[in-house]
């Protein structure tokens, strides 16, 4: 399948599910509970977010030091936002982690290492929501045995045994460097033995990853926060609970690559979650405030790019995408 082609199916799929969900929900309701939200707690769940990028800046950044590559905080800290830009308004996630192996790649000198960097702070990023469903799952109390949920925590522990397996498997090291390299335009951002034995030779760095896998769940559990700050907002009567139950399943939902940014997704596993607690109107406009929150923390990212254009011009527009 062509990328133009999977796009317009992950739109066209968007689209569908979102216009679904509010004719179910009645559009003129949805808008009624976004129109009550409450600034105060908005701009702050705004706030927060773009504050949680320090941290993952932070531990991207003790993945580099580990392979004695240096990189000031406040440059990865801006690369963050611009990465978050390119998969905040890119089909796929994917956009955003080639927007960091690029730029590191080519300040570095080193693409095979910039490019595994970057892949290994991603699937810690998928170990660490695995291991807050598995919290979610224990201090959930009765919300966490229901069926779906149990599902959801076997899937999630499915997928926490194959990343580990692709992160410590010398057999499987080809394999995963070759399927799992960011890309851009079909094009590997860096390839050969150098990137594979970049990417394993983490395997002798393992207090670094778990201190970044630390990081990585003091990330997720902000999100959390930023969920219920949201739940606060549309003035909603939802258990803390059933939030945390919720959380996780949505961050998954994120990433899977099935519609454009998760919309429609997103807003789905709310109403679907939170059926038996809150309106179904009132799930979709926490799905859209969450959106929201994303979208404004993404457009750092565009003030960012806006500074460089105006300080470099053209020169701060790089068509080149390989790094090798």
């Amino acid at each position: 399948m062509s990328p133009r082609l999977r796009v317009a199916l992950e739109a066209a799929f968007s689209i569908a599910l979102l216009a679904l969900l509010l004719r179910y929900a009645g559009l003129d309701q949805v808008i009624n509970v976004l129109a009550d939200i409450s600034v105060a707690w908005l701009v702050g769940a705004i706030a927060v977010s773009i504050g949680t990028v320090v941290l993952m800046a932070w531990r991207w950044r003790l993945l580099l030091l580990a392979k004695h590559m240096e990189a000031p905080l406040a440059w990865l800290i801006r690369t963050y936002f611009v990465a978050l830009l390119a998969s905040q308004f890119l089909p796929t996630a994917i956009g955003g982690d080639a927007v960091r192996a690029v730029e590191l790649g080519r300040r570095s000198g080193d693409g095979p290492e910039a490019v595994a960097s970057v892949l290994i702070d991603r699937l810690l990023g998928v170990v660490s929501l695995v291991a807050l469903a598995i919290v979610a799952l224990a201090a959930g109390g009765q919300a966490a045995h229901r069926p779906e949920v149990l599902v959801a925590e076997a899937t999630f522990g499915l997928a926490a045994a194959v990343v580990l397996a692709l992160l410590f498997s010398s057999r499987l090291r080809g394999v995963v460097a070759r399927r799992l390299e960011p890309r851009v335009d079909g094009r590997r951002l860096a390839a050969g033995q150098r990137f594979y034995d970049a990417l394993h030779s983490y395997r002798e760095h393992r207090l670094t990853l778990a201190v970044v896998f630390a990081l990585a769940m003091a990330v997720q559990v902000v999100r959390i926060g930023i969920i219920w700050m949201l739940v606060r907002a549309l003035g909603m009567d939802i258990s803390p609970s059933l939030i945390l139950i919720t959380a996780p399943v949505v961050f998954a939902a994120l990433a899977l690559p099935v519609s454009l940014n998760g919309i429609g997704v997103r807003e789905a596993v709310f109403v679907y979650f939170l059926r038996d607690d809150v309106p179904v109107s009132q799930a979709v406009a926490l799905g859209l405030a969450f959106l929201a929150v994303g979208t404004a923390t993404a457009l750092v990212g565009a003030a960012i790019l806006a500074v460089r254009f105006l300080r470099h011009g053209m020169k701060a527009v790089r068509p080149r995408t390989r790094i090798e």
